[in-house]
């Protein structure tokens, strides 16, 4: 089988995966049942091979290309997930996980591979700069999804009316625990990952830095993190303002990446 059918049974286990989470907190249940644990490991393994064979078909590290991109990225994302599950056990970051990588793989299958010979594709550079970037993003998600879900919390919590998603997210401390330490992962992934751009560009265009709005966006990211890191270091600046600003600093990072994806599609994993 090639790598388009197991792309295809990998979004058959995401939607399983996805419609339980969001099933299960409408009626207040547990978010990862068995049943939902299965489906998610399930899926992760079916995308590993998938990725696998993509690599082998294309002759390249499969993050070239929206399909190719979108998939890597859902898999990141799951990774990142699962890892972060056995050390929290916090079952809501589901309900951010769960829909995004089935609609990343909706992207991905719905989305015509990208097969262009390009002699700096098969550059080293290649697999360690998208893998680092992809991780780092997908730690900064979890980030992201912690600091709204702390700023929901403090919202039922003010409002003295809780309703169901009171019941389903951790403590405000709980959340912006969580979110911290997925911001001290995410944020030197990030770190790496420009660096390696940097010299990947140096090798392709003779220059580490051209002042293109993917860097320009990606630099603002890095800013953004540190600022929020050291500041939650030095002055205990977490809780609300450290959720904005974690949500802040996705938002710039989700900005690199449509640039990348969109204006640079040949090389879609953001040199």
């Amino acid at each position: 089988m090639g790598s388009r059918v197991y792309l295809l049974l990998t979004l058959l286990f995401y939607t399983a995966g996805a419609v339980q989470v969001l099933v299960h907190a409408a009626t207040r249940r547990r978010l990862l049942s068995l049943t939902t644990t299965a489906a998610t490991l399930l899926g992760f393994a079916t995308h590993t091979a998938a990725l696998a064979l993509r690599w082998n078909e294309a002759g390249r590290f499969p993050a070239v290309g929206l399909r190719d991109v979108s998939s890597f990225l859902a898999w990141s994302l799951v990774l990142v997930f699962l890892l972060m599950w056995l050390r929290s056990k916090v079952d809501v970051l589901g309900l951010a996980v769960h829909p995004t990588a089935f609609l990343l793989l909706v992207v991905a299958n719905l989305s015509r591979p990208e097969d262009k010979a390009d002699p700096y594709l098969q550059t080293l550079f290649l697999p360690v700069h998208a893998t680092l970037a992809f991780l780092g993003y997908s730690a900064l998600f979890v980030a992201f999804a912690m600091g709204v879900l702390y700023l929901i919390q403090e919202r039922e919590l003010r409002a003295r009316s809780p309703r169901t998603f009171y019941y389903l997210i951790p403590s405000l401390e709980g959340c912006d625990r969580t979110g911290g330490r997925a911001a001290a992962v995410g944020f030197p992934l990030l770190t790496l990952a420009i660096v390696t751009g940097m010299f990947w560009s140096a090798a392709a265009r003779g220059a580490y830095w051209t002042g293109d709005p993917k860097e320009w966006t990606a630099a603002l990211a890095w800013l953004i993190y540190l600022v929020m890191l050291v500041a939650r270091h030095r002055s205990g600046w977490g809780g609300r303002r450290g959720a904005w600003l974690g949500i802040a600093g996705f938002a710039a990072v989700a900005l690199a990446f449509v640039f990348v994806t969109l204006a640079a599609p040949g090389v879609a994993a953001a040199r």
